[in-house]
């Protein structure tokens, strides 16, 4: 792994990073870029979205005025760094969308742990 990324890593653990257990990026593969220039830069591989289906949802959670999704996973999983994990069982990318509408439904997942498959496509 290149150096920079790699202290850039280390140095945000605990903050949702991806060296967190918690985080969707944690065992992400890192890849290589080299620019026009030459210089070779380190990025963290796409995530691809796991389908929905892997998550066992608990229950299902009207939105009301002024919900947030790292509110309502802390709430329902117990930290608020598991707001992907509403999204990925939501199959939706942006937790401010998933709680714009009041009044729609969403699945809140297990949280006992993260299943296999949520992490790297």
């Amino acid at each position: 792994m290149d150096q920079a990324l790699a202290s850039l890593i280390s140095s945000a653990a605990g903050t949702g990073a991806p060296t967190l257990p918690s985080s969707r990026y944690f065992g992400s593969a890192t890849l290589p870029f080299t620019l026009p220039d030459g210089t070779k830069v380190m990025y963290l591989a796409r995530r691809i979205l796991p389908q929905p289906g892997i998550y066992q949802a608990v229950h299902s959670y009207v939105i009301v005025e002024g919900d947030r999704l790292d509110n309502l996973a802390a709430k329902f999983l117990g930290d608020p760094l598991l707001f992907w994990m509403i999204c990925d069982a939501n199959s939706n990318t942006d937790p401010d969308a998933l709680t714009a509408q009041i009044g729609r439904s969403i699945l809140i997942p297990l949280s006992s742990g993260i299943p296999p498959g949520a992490r790297g496509g």
